[in-house]
């Protein structure tokens, strides 16, 4: 395992008085999710044997629990050494497996990471702006839904293409990802839902993305998307900042400090029928107090229409 040997030479670096310490945090505990060593189990036991040790018990976690003890211990600078190499052996895995795919024209499609060189820069420079995993081993769970085929409405021609390369650029980034299409606001509304759930069950996820592609508007002031059957039945809508309340940290717990996106990929008309508010200049209703969340849409609202007459004296 290269993150053993990347473990080793870390605690290389520590002293033999530090490196009891070290035992010691490991046999008193860090956190109620962190299994503790037996005392017995570290008597005596050297750097190597401590590595082996915590790569047997923790497996994949075994970095992250050492860069927590080296900062329970105030070696920071050796656990902001250790974080980085961890981090680029991660990249460098990824990188590896890289998917590389064929598109129908025949040209292929791939992903092009930043160097190394330009990564350390900016980890160095601005290390405590960026997030940063918990876990060396790492979840990330995507919901995609698309919407393309519509009821009494045009559909929406080659919205196919435009899942197909997010699928593909979520699971390059390395997200399982699951895709539902033409649902209605209800079900749009239900699959936010489950979703969120499905991610409360987990404490070692990393990240996640939601992404709505769909006919979309706005009704006073709110961004909504369409649901299949819109034409049918106006109130077959969601309503965009629900996925704020549905992934927030008491729906969610397990994201708490970790980074949500939210794309949308909708038109953002004022809907026919529907009252403009008169404060054109009032923030969007998307516009949360929930943290660590980041929201982008394809568009800029269009919300008055104004009819201007001329006259030439």
């Amino acid at each position: 395992m290269e993150d053993a040997s990347i473990l080793l030479k870390a605690l290389k670096d520590l002293e033999k008085e530090d490196l009891e310490e070290f035992k010691w945090h490991l046999c008193t505990g860090l956190a109620d999710d962190i299994e503790r060593f037996p005392k017995g189990d570290l008597e005596g036991a050297d750097r190597k044997a401590v590595v082996s040790l915590m790569v047997n018990r923790y497996d994949t976690d075994a970095g992250k629990i050492t860069v927590q003890v080296l900062r329970k211990m105030s070696q920071n600078n050796l656990a902001k050494s250790l974080e980085l190499k961890l981090l680029e052996g991660q990249q460098d895995t990824r990188k590896a497996s890289m998917p590389v795919e064929s598109q129908s024209d025949g040209k292929q499609r791939k992903m092009i990471q930043s160097s190394q060189e330009f990564k350390r820069k900016i980890l160095q420079e601005k290390g405590d702006e960026i997030y940063r995993p918990a876990t060396v081993q790492r979840k990330r769970p995507a919901l995609l839904i698309t919407n393309i085929e519509f009821e009494g409405m045009p559909n929406r021609k080659g919205a196919e293409i435009d899942e197909e390369n997010m699928e593909w650029l979520l699971k390059a980034l390395g997200y399982n990802v699951e895709k539902r299409r033409n649902l209605s606001g209800e079900e749009i509304d239900r699959e936010v839902r489950n979703f969120s759930e499905l991610l409360s069950e987990h404490r070692d996820l990393d990240s996640t993305f939601v992404v709505i592609m769909s006919h979309g508007g706005r009704i006073n002031n709110r961004d909504v998307i369409l649901g299949v059957k819109h034409h049918y039945t106006s109130e077959d809508i969601f309503f965009v900042e629900d996925i704020f309340s549905h992934l927030n940290s008491v729906n969610c717990p397990a994201l708490i400090d970790k980074p949500k996106v939210i794309l949308i990929q909708a038109s953002r008309s004022q809907l026919e029928g529907e009252k403009v508010r008169e404060q054109v200049s009032e923030k969007d209703s998307w516009f949360h107090k929930e943290k660590d969340f980041v929201c982008f849409m394809s568009s800029i609202p269009r919300i008055l229409k104004l009819d201007v007459t001329l006259s030439v004296a």
